[in-house]
């Protein structure tokens, strides 16, 4: 089965919400002891999966996830400024 590449949505319990990178309408709820211990909510991974949906690896992609938080947080900062401009 071919890797593809998730975003963590978030946490419930004891699972990690995925959101796939291509389409953020697919999901796919995976144990958190599944995935690797340095994981948080925005990181970035690379994700195969068996055939019965156990995840076979996983691989948080650091310069991906890096690279979008820095993003997300340009975009955050950018909307603060104008908000304080009045415009």
């Amino acid at each position: 089965m071919k890797s593809k590449v998730y975003t963590i949505d978030r946490f419930e319990k004891d699972l990690a919400v995925l959101l796939s990178r291509s389409d953020e309408t697919v999901q796919v709820d995976v144990p958190r002891n599944q995935l690797p211990d340095r994981i948080e909510v925005g990181s970035i991974l690379e994700v195969e999966f068996t055939g019965d949906g156990s995840v076979l690896f996983a691989n948080v992609l650091e310069d991906e996830t890096s690279t979008a938080k820095n993003n997300a947080q340009e975009l955050l900062n950018k909307l603060a400024n104008k908000n304080r401009s009045g415009t």
